[in-house]
């Protein structure tokens, strides 16, 4: 619409006036600040100035001078308004470089009373508050004042003069770049809604972060005339870490915040924070339905500011009143000045008049007020004043218009600070919300609110344009309706022309460090210090940029991660560039490393034997020919999805993202070039590191004479995993994220060194860059006879089973290493000369004897060295170093060996790392106490997408809800938490690739809020124990047997949450052979327990306590063709009888002779042997408990074969005794010290009956005792009564899903996994309920619902810790079942309610088991005798089944009741359902 140049003159000269009498007039001429109102009310002193009310009020003196510069302005308005922007921007400047000493302690520290104050004195620049006084720590409103300054900038008015001011403005980048992990006390100064003084993560805070982050990237604060000096940089990993905390958070304020009207300046102006339209809008609609009124918005539920219920004479408030302010909490105009402003922003007309018609009414016409033109005059006068150059006024009085002779000549509208109900209405209002009429405080105006009202009116007039007001194009952020679709260039670099060449024989195009030149390639290390130096500043006490690791999207600008995530958050003109240099090591070269020149010729040459016999093994080949294929895969040009471009870097740098370093030059005393290029070369001239070793963070610190971490260990030993490890194209290229620690993790790359593994791979977390190598042991070290240090302990031997044609003699010397791909996972065999296999010798195969230690009991010190110094074994080696390092430390001095404990340790664990012997690898990394040095910043990843993580179980469980540094870490996994030393570092790796997952595909942990590491490997434990049909113990051992990248393959498996109950099984493990244990196994020399008291206070990974060899179901031996029987023999020697027991069946004979019970199970039903087991009872009364636990396990009529070896009488306990009894043993009485005992018995038969031997310790072995069985008989038996009561006849007649569900509920139990919408759906239950529990925990309703939304985050946070009380996982799932049929119920029948009485879920989830055992198998086909069975049948049944009742059978009706689906007439949810309307008062409204 055309308007005169006339009228638009009169409106802004309209407008003119109203800032200056609302505004200017309140601008301190000294300092240029102004007060936040001029008015001292009950509830505090606003003459302060505060930042942010600031920057909102100088908006509309900086949009008028904008609007000035349109028209010809021959009164100088335009240049008076803009300086009066620049004094008030320069005075906030100045009161907070006085504070620079803060600044650059916060950056070290981020600690509540290390920064910039909050406020400040209006008349001076003083702070005005103790730093302990004040909710200080605001960072969003340091964000708003560096996000209008780049605004500002960008639009001409220039607020920075000096070089000084630059490096403080950059140093104020430094100090809100980690807001995403900083808590602060937000926008409200009151952290936490209670006010007690506890910040929070505020989601207000972290997107002005992004919105400051993003607007001043790039800017010259000197404008046109500046040069590189004067720009502001910052690394785009700090952008994206913020930016995707607050995508993760929104709609939620923060932890007890579930919606907060503040987020409107962050969805709209000024911030445009967020890039997600559809988010934008559902936090939009959620503040308009929860907060939004008549008078404004809510600043958020169930505030008690400045209501009448509300006690002035504290700050803070008790959990169980805020529940008093609900429906009564003041509303606040303000907010409606931002949805006019969004919606001129956004061209949504109906908006901003909707809104605009709905704040008219609230305005106060300043003619209603008395002596309101004295009330502005006066404000500035110096009579009467308190110090801060204000006079005290009054609240100024209404009065009709036109009386009164102080009113202002024209009329000027003032914007309440905000409405409150009247005490006389706050009942009806309670009882009926928005229909009693509310009234404005005495904070009139709120110059805030003032000032974004006459901005919206100057856009909405045509007097202004939002390009104007907008240089930066914040508001299209919102717009975007296509997902980034960026090409990512790849750019390989060979280590030599050697290399280079042998390369272009595959077809993959490379070049040289020296074919680049004169680009330098450089490490994100050296990145990292180059940028050290921005805003380093003497004169203001600046160190620059704290030394942080440079992420993926910082290193990927031209000058490594997941392709996925780079993409994804890649805004930057240019594409990403990443780099990537291959080396020999990578692909299987052989190269001696230098550090071997410092060792004699006998010592390289075993060196180089040992390595030369790993580079043989068929895992290496692999491993070469997947990386290669990998990058020659590239070449198509689509990897997973994203766009990727392989090239050479003179073709890439055109079209890649180049970054200015040109703020270097001005350095003098930075040698930044000597910096770039000692990066690249670093590997030329400098020492090793030990074996990517941080001392200061990693060191073992384990004291002398005290347990190690590890309680126990486990004797079975298997080779490391022969699967294939192909690379997913998920994860990609070189290392994930640079880290904070300067060593590598446990899996370290020495890529000088050895054979390539899985951490050299790009994607690897645990790589290192190849561009760095390490040497492969450590720099020469001094003994104490001040000679240079060379491996000390002997090599790892295998040797082939000898050919009984082949030629050669089976004790020649020389290392042989077997085919890996070609061999099952076994016990690490020692190396050994052939030995017949009807060898019954009982002498160690290598001449040594079997040694048992006590972690921390010394006596057997001088056999352990002396042991440790012969062997070649290295599970032998890494169990003596753990016992010598349980009983004296890591420092001592092993003689023998002329090393100390710490330094054979380094050795063994590089060995292994080289073999690839993954389970001593995270032994050795455990007991090092080694830290994957990606740790924090994964944690940190997972933190920002509000995940919490958890290390430990039980009372040892340590919850992570903020980044953590790498010390604290540290002392988190090392302080005693696990009973198996490997547990620490498999806890590594599990949150590295949690990190990696949530990075790359967010949407994978949707309803998880919670990550307990504990629980998590459980999942995985029991995954593999599916995958092999093995027992829990044998899963341990095979988990910690899996190569890294197998390990992340089937936590992916267990994350993937839903398809597991919906789709088939998809096997990522090989479940061959190989996944069992070999039935003729060897065993170590040496054997590891723990006799400490605690040894069991913690739940271990695996709850088997026994050493056993699962055969899995195999059939009985060398039955003949058509034949039903079998014969049993057995035979046991105590210690002084020959040390010997032997179980033969059908005369051959079974492995299985440890000392102790060992122990033969067969299902005669089945025809298969199940279980092979031993059990020390002498060493150790939990191996009793262990045996007791697995025959009640065992089902009646199963045949348990026992045999004694050494002695199994020490620490047999009453338990095990009565375990054997109902095995038929009635001898087992009369077992004393290192006796000779052996039995055949069955589950279920009478004392007495089972066949036995026994004899004196002194009297020699048992005879052989025989039993010969029919198979036949026990199947007729089994046909009559259906074999019940097995798993898998049930499961005949039973619904079920054949496991699927059960594995889903195990896995997402682990996981904490939740339905959309539970915890609102918990808190309504929670509401109208009196409480809820399970056994003897107990969740109240009060204070819980009094104090917490339904939505808010503390809640989900107390109902998960009510529901980890669970410890089994499907257990956990079936009670989040419980809970959502209840809210389930209450949806489709709105009449319905609970009544006021706690809710037992234990008992509601029992009683539906209890259903569906009753009808499916006490009254179903399960508990029936078939019509033809033999007339004998029912006596039958009830001399074999006994009771069927569900109390008798609770544990196996669980199992079967949890691998129900959810829906169906047969699900879950029917069965709880029908238990819920039983057992819980309903209250019923029909009307």
């Amino acid at each position: 619409m055309y308007r005169s140049q006339a009228h638009v003159q009169k409106r802004l000269d309209h407008y003119y006036r109203c800032v200056n009498a609302v505004i200017l007039n309140r601008q301190n001429p000294t300092t240029g600040l102004i007060p936040a109102s001029v008015a001292v009310t009950t509830h505090g002193d606003y003459r302060d100035a505060w930042v942010r009310d600031n920057v909102y009020s100088i908006m509309a003196v900086y949009g008028l001078a904008l609007a000035y510069r349109r028209v010809d302005d021959d009164q100088g308005r335009a240049y008076e308004l803009e300086h009066a922007v620049v004094k008030l921007m320069r005075g906030l400047m100045f009161c907070m470089m006085r504070q620079a000493p803060k600044i650059e302690q916060f950056k070290k520290t981020q600690g509540l009373n290390d920064c910039l104050h909050a406020k400040y004195n209006t008349a001076t620049g003083d702070t005005v508050v103790g730093d302990s006084e004040w909710g200080h720590l605001q960072i969003d409103a340091t964000s708003i004042f560096l996000l209008a300054l780049a605004q500002m900038t960008a639009s001409g008015i220039l607020i920075v003069y000096t070089t000084d001011e630059v490096d403080f403005i950059q140093n104020l980048v430094f100090y809100i770049e980690r807001a995403y992990r900083t808590p602060d006390y937000g926008i409200w100064e009151r952290g936490n809604k209670i006010n007690h003084g506890e910040p929070e993560l505020n989601s207000s805070s972290i997107g002005m972060a992004v919105a400051a982050l993003q607007a001043i990237n790039g800017i010259n604060l000197f404008g046109s005339r500046g040069g590189p000096s004067s720009v502001i940089h910052v690394l785009p990993d700090e952008i994206t870490r913020n930016y995707t905390t607050l995508h993760s958070a929104l709609p939620r304020e923060s932890n007890s915040k579930e919606i907060d009207a503040a987020l409107l300046s962050v969805i709209g102006f000024p911030a445009f924070a967020v890039g997600d339209a559809k988010l934008v809008e559902r936090t939009r609609n959620e503040i308009i339905e929860k907060l939004g009124g008549k008078y404004g918005c809510k600043r958020f539920l169930r505030d008690g500011h400045q209501t009448v219920l509300e006690n002035n004479s504290r700050l803070h408030y008790d959990a169980h009143e805020l529940k008093v302010f609900e429906n009564i909490e003041c509303e606040w105009p303000l907010f409606f000045t931002y949805f006019i402003l969004d919606g001129l922003f956004s061209e949504n007309e109906e908006q901003v008049e909707e809104y605009r018609a709905k704040l008219e009414p609230l305005i106060i016409d300043s003619a209603t007020l008395v002596d309101f033109g004295q009330y502005i005059s006066d404000s500035m006068s110096d009579s009467e004043s308190d110090g801060r150059g204000l006079k005290t006024p009054t609240s100024p009085g209404f009065a009709t218009p036109g009386s009164g002779d102080g009113k202002l000549p024209e009329h000027i509208p003032l914007i309440p600070e905000l409405y409150y109900v009247p005490e006389h209405l706050v009942e009806a209002e309670k009882k009926d919300n928005h229909t009693q009429a509310r009234v404005a405080n005495d904070n009139l105006p709120l110059v805030w609110a003032n000032s974004l009202h006459t901005l919206g009116s100057l856009i909405y007039e045509n007097l202004l344009s939002v390009a104007e007001i907008d240089p930066l194009g914040r508001r299209f952020n919102a717009r975007k309706t296509q997902p980034n679709d960026t090409v990512v260039q790849v750019v390989l670099l060979a280590e030599d022309a050697h290399l280079q060449s042998m390369l272009s024989m595959y077809g993959l195009e490379t070049q040289t460090m020296d074919q680049v030149h004169p680009i330098t390639v450089s490490q994100p290390q050296g990145l990292k210090e180059v940028y050290a130096a921005l805003g380093m500043n003497a004169k203001l006490g600046f160190s620059g940029r704290p030394k942080r690791p440079v992420g993926s999207l910082g290193t990927s600008r031209l000058y490594r991660q997941e392709l996925a995530f780079v993409r994804q958050y890649w805004h930057y003109p240019g594409r990403p560039t990443m780099t990537v240099v291959l080396t020999h090591a990578m692909l299987g070269g052989l190269t001696k490393s230098r550090s071997f020149a410092s060792q004699n010729g006998a010592d390289a040459h075993r060196l180089t034997t040992w390595r030369k016999a790993s580079l043989g093994s068929s895992p290496q080949k692999d491993n070469k020919r997947n990386l290669l294929n990998f990058f020659m895969n590239l070449r198509s040009g689509v990897c997973n999805g994203v766009r990727v471009r392989l090239g050479r870097l003179s073709e890439m740098v055109n079209t890649s993202c180049i970054e200015s370093l040109d703020f270097l030059v001005n350095k003098k005393d930075i040698d930044w070039i000597g910096i770039l290029r000692g990066a690249a070369d670093r590997r030329k001239g400098r020492h090793a590191r030990k074996l990517g070793l941080n001392e200061k963070k990693t060191q073992a610190a384990t004291p002398g004479g005290s347990r190690t971490p590890s309680h126990h260990r486990w004797s079975v030993r298997r080779r490391s995993s022969s699967f294939g490890t192909g690379m997913s194209l998920a994860s990609l290229t070189t290392p994930a994220v640079n880290t904070e620690l300067e060593s590598d993790s446990y899996f370290g790359s020495h890529s000088q060194s050895h054979t390539p593994s899985e951490g050299n791979f790009p994607g690897s977390p645990f790589a290192m860059t190849p561009m760095e190598p390490v040497e492969p042991y450590s720099a020469p070290r001094k003994t104490k006879t001040d000679q240079t240090t060379s491996f000390r302990l002997k090599d790892h031997e295998e040797v082939r089973p000898t050919r009984k044609n082949g030629s050669g003699n089976a004790n020649q010397s020389g290392v042989l290493t077997p085919d890996l791909a070609t061999l099952e996972i076994s016990d690490a065999p020692s190396p050994v000369s052939a030995v017949d296999d009807d060898n019954d010798s009982d002498e160690s195969p290598d001449g040594m004897e079997a040694l048992g230690l006590i972690l921390g009991d010394p006596s057997n010190m001088e056999a352990a060295m002396s042991m440790l110094s012969l062997s070649v074994n290295l599970y032998d080696q890494i169990d003596l170093l753990q016992y010598l390092l349980s009983c004296q430390g890591a420092t001592f001095y092993v003689s023998n060996l002329d090393a100390t404990v710490e330094t054979l340790l380094q050795e063994v664990y590089f060995k292994s790392l080289q073999l690839k012997l993954w389970s001593i690898v995270r032994q050795a990394a455990g007991l090092l106490q080694k830290v994957v040095n990606s740790l924090t910043i994964n944690i940190t990843d997972l933190v920002i997408r509000q995940k919490q993580i958890t290390i430990g179980s039980g009372r040892t469980e340590h919850f992570i809800t903020t980044p953590l540094g790498p010390d604290v870490l540290s002392r988190m996994i090392y302080d005693g938490n696990f009973d198996d030393v490997r547990e620490g570092p498999v806890v590594q790796e599990v949150m590295t690739y949690l990190g990696s997952f949530v990075r790359a595909d967010p949407d994978m942990f949707e309803g998880i809020m919670r990550l307990r590491t504990h629980f998590l490997i459980i999942a995985l434990r029991e995954e593999i124990s599916r995958l092999n049909s093995c027992d829990e113990t044998d899963a341990v051992e095979h988990l910690m047997q899996l190569s890294p990248f197998e390990l992340k393959s089937l936590l992916g498996t267990v994350l993937s949450g839903p398809t597991l109950s919906s789709h088939a099984t998809n096997t990522l493990l090989r479940n061959q052979s190989s996944g069992r244990l070999s039935p003729n196994r060897r065993q170590g020399n040496v054997s590891l327990s723990d006799d400490s008291p605690e040894s069991n206070v913690t739940a271990n990974i695996s709850s088997s306590g026994p050493s056993s060899s699962s055969l899995g179901a195999i059939p009985i031996p060398n039955m003949a063709k058509g034949s039903t029987t079998f014969t049993i023999k057995v035979q046991s020697g105590g210690f002084h009888s020959g040390n010997f027991s032997k179980i033969l069946i059908n005369e051959s004979t079974l492995s299985v002779s440890s000392r102790g019970i060992n122990m033969v199970v067969i299902d005669p039903v089945q025809g298969v042997l199940l279980e092979s087991v031993s059990f020390d009872t002498h060493i150790s009364e939990d191996e009793s408990d262990d045996l007791a636990r697995l025959v009640d396990w065992l089902q009646p009529g199963m045949i348990v074969v026992c045999a004694g070896k050494d002695d199994c009488h020490e620490h047999l306990t009453t338990a095990g005794r009565l375990a054997l009894k109902q095995l038929g043993s009635e001898r087992i009485s009369e077992l004393k010290y290192r006796d000779s005992w052996c039995m055949i018995g069955e589950k279920g038969i009478e004392v007495g009956k089972a066949v036995e031997a026994h004899k004196a310790f002194m009297d020699g072995p048992t005879a052989v005792i025989e039993k010969e069985f029919d198979l036949a008989l026990y199947k007729a038996k089994a046909d009559v009564i259906d074999t019940f009561p097995s798993p898998s006849a049930i499961a005949a007649f039973v619904p079920n899903s054949s496991g699927r569900w059960l594995r889903r509920r195990k896995n997402d139990g682990s996981l904490n996994r939740v339905p959309s919408k539970f915890y609102p759906r918990v808190w309504r239950i929670l509401s109208r309920a009196a409480g809820f529990r399970i056994g003897s925990h107990f969740l109240p309703r009060d204070p819980i619902v009094s104090e917490k939304t339904p939505e808010e985050f503390n809640f989900a946070l107390a109902v998960e810790n009510f529901l980890g009380v669970i410890l089994d996982p499907a257990e956990r799932q079936i009670a989040v079942d419980t809970l959502m049929v209840i809210a389930k119920i209450e949806d489709k029948n709105p009449g319905m309610e609970v009544q006021a009485e706690v809710i037992d879920l234990p008992l509601i989830m029992r009683e539906a088991m209890d259903t569906f055992w009753t009808k499916w198998v006490v009254n179903g086909p399960g508990g029936r005798v078939p019509a033809s069975a033999p007339a004998n049948a029912n006596a039958i049944v009830t001399s074999v089944l006994g009771d069927v009742s569900f109390d008798h059978h609770e544990k196996l009706a669980r199992r079967m009741f949890y691998d129900l689906p959810q829906e169906g007439k047969e699900g879950t949810f029917a069965y709880l359902a029908r238990a819920v309307l039983k057992l819980l008062p309903y209250s019923i409204d029909f009307e």
